[in-house]
């Protein structure tokens, strides 16, 4: 009986240990906000950038993407120069949709969220989201190959 009692302890234990390593998120929440303040407060609604979307998913590549008045106008496959049709360009975002995919990933109290940020402008250059440890396949990774650019500026 005294093996077995001992047993029980070392696994409950073990579960302990590792509910202890739960979340381990590199940036708190309140960083994203001071980062989108100071993105927002630049007032770029017309800009374009260079980003690598990486993904379990049916499309990963290096895009630019053109963004006007707010919205996604067309993203482009670095690589071939051919314009991606709808509902690739779906899989894109703009800056403030970089922002809300992580605002997201803290909401839903995702496993493992790293996010950098261009010092100068508030936005994110690098985004690595895990939601649920346990689950393959899950992640999703955006990082800015170029600076974001004002378009006619």
């Amino acid at each position: 009986m005294r093996i077995i009692g001992s047993m029980k302890c070392i696994g409950l234990t073990a579960v302990l240990l590792l509910a202890a390593c739960g979340d381990s998120t590199t940036a708190p929440v309140n960083r994203l906000g001071e980062q989108r303040a100071l993105w927002a407060s630049q007032g770029l609604a017309d800009y374009t950038f260079d980003v690598r979307k990486d993904c379990f998913c049916y499309f990963v590549a290096d895009a630019r993407v053109t963004v006007v008045g707010g919205v996604i106008t067309g993203v482009t496959d670095i690589a071939t120069g051919d314009a991606l049709g709808p509902d690739l360009m779906k899989a894109f975002r703009t800056i403030n949709g970089l922002f809300d995919l992580v605002q997201d990933a803290y909401n839903r109290n995702a496993h493992e969220v790293h996010v950098e940020f261009d010092p100068s402008r508030g936005y994110p250059t690098q985004i690595g989201i895990d939601y649920v440890l346990i689950i393959a396949d899950d992640e999703i990774d955006f990082t800015l190959l170029s600076d974001v650019k004002e378009l006619g500026g």
